[in-house]
């Protein structure tokens, strides 16, 4: 291409950046977590060891190796000066990506599951195509383009020695040639390249757009080093938030004695745990924050902190994040399936008294600060009870335990306890537990022996019009247990687990774990619980089902959708390993996708709109693994394409399409590696 034609998209580009507002942004999702750990952001080289591990060294060499590098301990008065510096300098140099009106709607430190969010997203109003402006003096030093994940990502190191990261784009603008040429040398759709390109504060360096995971929008992220990331925010980054964080529900547990208290009760100053005990209370605490109206953007926040009278009981600051540690997040954000997933439950990892008065007090990261104050009491006057569980069965997790549902018991749902022998040991739970969910770790105190719980219920007492009659198999374990193995059966179905590397609980509550079968209309799986706990080795799982030994699949926590294990072993019993409990399911998937009409639309070539094939592809589950799999060929000429993972559309540009009526070869082979091939006449433009 030119260095005219070059010139000439530089122009236009700043010229977009120079127009008018555009009309009231639509409402858009935020950026999905990635489905499995091969769909994280992939070009994270190998971290650093840490100098200071404060889970290797007892607390006074820890504290002796924080002194010894000038490192300020985690919620100290020290870091906490560093982070409101920070802050200070930021509100000298504001960078706004676009130099156009950006809101956010995801925020640094956000719950992506297993980990946590690495930096924040903007909406481009549903746009692709807005140009994006270096934020320092600089060099472009990696591109990368994958179908998942970050999808086209750039990373831009600036003369202060940060990373700035640019996901979801839909061109590098003039370094777009590079990747060209790299694909076509290389034959590969997914490509590498390290351009060493040198930009100046102001720039134009690349243009948003929508791929990978999520709809258009920018991911901005800030990296220090290899391991430690840090709030955009703090260094300068727009981050406009109009509305102040919301303290919503609280949880209160000792042992096996678990209450929740609803917002209403707590803004009224009053938390419910009615067992008389003078400490060892542990709390959990539900929060949420938007950065405007409508509020369809549930976002993180940077600080939280718990006050008994005068005495900081606790404090956790979001301002920067460390990737060797985002596991911590099944620690600080308990998992739930609650019916509303709006906000985040915070456990406050203190001493907890229940004479004492509290105050909680958290910040987003625009400064807004809320408080709540609450003394505990046995009974808070017209306390209503939170809905938990959106769950097809009575088996669910909440604040990473695993809880069953009887209050189903009220609508006609029987439950029964059975012993190793299958002899029963409680012939009506409802009978002898209240109408309420209900800790498994309580049900599992009261009967020791307990290893299966048969539940059942009418078609009327269902409410679906099908009638329910399953099991639900327990597996009771010590606290200092941090390996297990058991094997049990759901009907003709053996399970067998194998688990590695589970840490210390942080409360006194009996530990169990417990899986279960759910029919549904398209397929049955096996529900595995607690979700959330944290593995520091790996969960091994075996499903040996003589009526179906088709793949095993793994159930998406934000997504929903099933997704192949990539590496599995046996054909008749087949086993699986992940570092996270995960439902799975048998699923026969024989059938390569396939692909629909081919229609024309647009796609950016060098930051400029230009006409592209779109070809829609569909299948069920097994999909496409990466833009690889992809084979785009004209006659015997191999041609790049890219794959578009929402909405799932092969798309072609450039000027080696053939003309309408004339034909390319498709192949494609997904993750089942099922294979295919299909040739694609080009439709009339």
């Amino acid at each position: 291409m030119s260095i005219l034609r070059n010139s000439l998209i530089t122009v236009i580009a700043v010229g977009l950046a120079c127009s008018t507002a555009l009309a009231a942004p639509k409402k858009e999702s935020t950026e999905a977590a990635a489905p499995e750990a091969a769909q994280e952001e992939a070009s994270k080289e190998e971290a650093p060891a840490s100098p200071c591990n404060e889970a290797e060294m007892d607390a006074f060499a820890y504290e002796d190796c924080l002194a010894e590098h000038n490192i300020a301990k985690p919620g100290s008065p020290e870091a906490e000066k560093a982070a409101a510096k920070l802050k200070a300098d930021a509100a000298k140099t504001e960078y706004n990506p676009f130099q156009r009106d950006a809101y956010l709607t995801s925020s640094f430190g956000e719950n992506r599951g297993t980990r946590y969010h690495a930096g924040i997203d903007y909406s481009t109003q549903m746009e692709e195509g807005w140009p994006i402006f270096a934020p320092e003096d600089g060099k472009v030093t990696e591109l990368r383009v994958s179908p998942y994940g970050y999808g086209k990502v750039m990373y831009f190191k600036g003369k202060s020695g940060k990373t700035w990261v640019f996901g979801h784009q839909s061109s590098f603008g003039i370094l777009d040639e590079q990747i060209t040429k790299k694909q076509y040398a290389s034959k590969k759709n997914d490509v590498v390249v390290k351009p060493n390109a040198s930009y100046k504060k102001g720039d134009t360096l690349t243009f948003s757009g929508s791929t990978g995971i999520g709809n258009p929008h920018l991911h901005l992220e800030v990296r220090l080093d290899n391991d430690r990331v840090i709030s955009p925010c703090l260094l300068g980054a727009t981050c406009t938030d109009t509305i102040a964080p919301q303290i919503l529900d609280m949880a209160l547990w000792q042992g096996n004695e678990f209450h929740t208290t609803s917002k209403e009760s707590l803004e009224k100053g009053c938390a419910v745990f009615p067992v008389k005990n003078e400490f060892g209370l542990s709390m959990a605490v539900k929060v949420v924050d938007y950065s405007r109206e409508p509020k369809d953007n549930p976002m993180s926040i940077r600080r939280i902190e718990v006050w008994r009278y005068d005495e900081k009981v606790y404090s956790r600051l979001y301002d920067t994040l460390s990737y060797k540690k985002m596991l911590n997040i099944r620690d600080e954000l308990l998992w739930t399936d609650e019916a509303d997933t709006a906000g985040d439950w915070h456990f406050i990892k203190a001493k907890i008294a229940p004479l004492s008065t509290y105050r909680i007090e958290v910040e987003d990261f625009a400064g807004h600060v809320t408080t709540r104050k609450f003394s505990i009491h046995p009974k808070c006057k017209n306390d209503k009870p939170i809905q938990q569980s959106k769950q097809t069965s009575p088996l669910y997790t909440f604040l990473s335990k695993p809880m069953l549902d009887l209050f189903r018991c009220a609508s006609g749902y029987k439950f029964r306890a059975k012993d190793d022998k299958d002899s029963v040991i409680a012939d009506d739970l409802c009978k002898v537990f209240s109408h309420e969910p209900t800790l498994l770790a309580k049900i599992a105190e009261t009967y020791p022996n307990i290893k299966t719980i048969q539940y059942a219920a009418s078609a009327s007492a269902t409410g679906n019009g099908k009638a329910v009659n399953e099991k639900i198999s327990v597996f009771t374990f010590n606290k200092n247990q941090t390996s297990i193995n058991w094997t049990t059966k759901l009907g003709a179905v053996g399970i067998t687990q194998k688990i590695s590397g589970i840490p210390m609980p942080n409360d006194s509550s009996v530990r169990v774990l417990a899986v279960g079968h759910v029919t549904t209309d398209s397929l049955d799986y096996f529900e595995f619980h607690p979700k959330g706990m944290q593995i520091r080795g790996n969960w091994n799982v075996c499903i040996d089902n003589p009526a179906n030994n088709a793949p095993l699949y793994w159930l998406g926590e934000t997504t929903r959708d099933w997704f192949i294990f990539s590496k599995q072993s046996g054909t008749q019993k087949r086993c699986a390993s992940i570092n996270e409990l995960r439902d799975i399911a048998s699923i026969p998937s024989n059938e390569a996708p396939t692909l629909g009409f081919p229609y024309w639309g647009s796609s950016y070539v060098e930051g400029i709109s230009m006409p592209a094939l779109r070809i829609p592809v569909m299948y069920r589950f097994a999909g496409i693994a990466d833009g690889n799999a992809i084979t785009i060929k004209v006659g015997k000429n191999w041609m790049p394409a890219e794959y578009d993972s929402e909405p799932r559309e092969i798309v072609l540009t450039g000027e080696k399409i053939p003309e309408a009526g004339e034909s390319i070869t498709v192949e494609l082979v997904d993750e089942a590696k099922n294979k295919a091939s299909y040739t694609i006449t080009v439709p009339e433009m």
